[in-house]
């Protein structure tokens, strides 16, 4: 018979998996327009990856994917020349922010730049691609954006909070996530595991109350919120894995469920473990 992956840790998530595969809801994470200390580094990511489906929020530059590591991140884009990649340095790039004119409103430096030359060239690049519009703007100039309804409002502010999020993280070297394969190592060798701490636990509660509600990208967020503030936390990678895979995050996915195998390797359940991956993999590129 073949092996499935095992709830470990919180029954509710069953309930949660059934009610994702009847409702066939592909996302449920409505974006709020955070402060950068107020998203996970994964809902950061997410924000700047994913592009809004509404139809009154457009870009008219389409970038992807992009790939994260913890001090940058780097895109392609195809220019008449030849293709090249794009890549943005957070420990030495600006904070950026929302400027709004009398005709429009667009992501700058923390200067007001939107070509902050000599200080980042990746980010010159990247804030000069970036552009947002309301629905029905029939502008035929390029560079030119008019941003004044809420929802267009709304994913410009959370694109800028994303960035400074991520800059944050990048420079924040005392961050417990910089050092998780250390972590790991001394957890594993711990004969006993300590209580996870509680801010923590807090951040389990409301992700649990979350899944009650039904409202399961809620329920992601505070589970990475925890996982950021506690790396070697078994059960919030796990169920932050299968959470974030349902919501069709595969990469976010993988990560979490490779964290769980680095915590707790010999678990019973880690063939099938390994097998979810495999699946994601080939997903995350579909």
């Amino acid at each position: 018979m073949k092996r499935t992956v095992r709830i470990l840790f919180m029954p509710a998530l069953f309930a949660l998996l059934i009610y994702l595969a009847v409702m066939e809801i592909t996302c449920f994470a409505q974006a709020t327009a955070h402060k950068p200390n107020e998203m996970s580094i994964w809902q950061a990511r997410r924000t700047m990856t994913i592009k809004p489906k509404d139809e009154n929020v457009a870009t008219n530059w389409e970038y992807g994917p992009i790939r994260f590591s913890p001090d940058s991140f780097e895109f392609d884009v195809n220019s008449k020349k030849a293709p090249e990649t794009v890549r943005i340095d957070l420990l030495t790039a600006p904070a950026v922010k929302v400027k709004c004119s009398s005709s429009d409103c667009k992501i700058t430096d923390e200067s007001g730049r939107s070509n902050p030359r000599n200080i980042n060239p990746g980010l010159e690049r990247f804030l000069g691609y970036l552009h947002w519009r309301d629905a029905g703007t029939n502008d035929q100039h390029k560079w030119v954006a008019t941003c004044w309804n809420a929802d267009c409002m709304h994913a410009i502010e959370t694109f800028a909070a994303a960035f400074n999020r991520l800059r944050a993280f990048a420079q924040d070297s005392s961050s417990p996530l910089h050092t998780f394969p250390q972590r790991a190592a001394a957890w594993r060798m711990l004969a006993t595991k300590p209580p996870i701490p509680e801010e923590v636990n807090v951040q389990r509660l409301m992700a649990e109350d979350a899944i009650k509600e039904n409202k399961p990208g809620e329920a992601l967020n505070y589970y990475e919120n925890g996982i950021e503030l506690y790396p070697t936390w078994p059960e919030g990678n796990f169920n932050a894995a299968l959470i974030a895979a349902e919501l069709k995050y595969y990469a976010d996915a993988i990560e979490h469920m490779q964290a769980y195998l680095e915590l707790v390797p010999n678990a019973t359940d880690a063939q099938a473990v390994h097998e979810k991956i495999l699946i994601w993999q080939v997903k995350a590129k579909q």
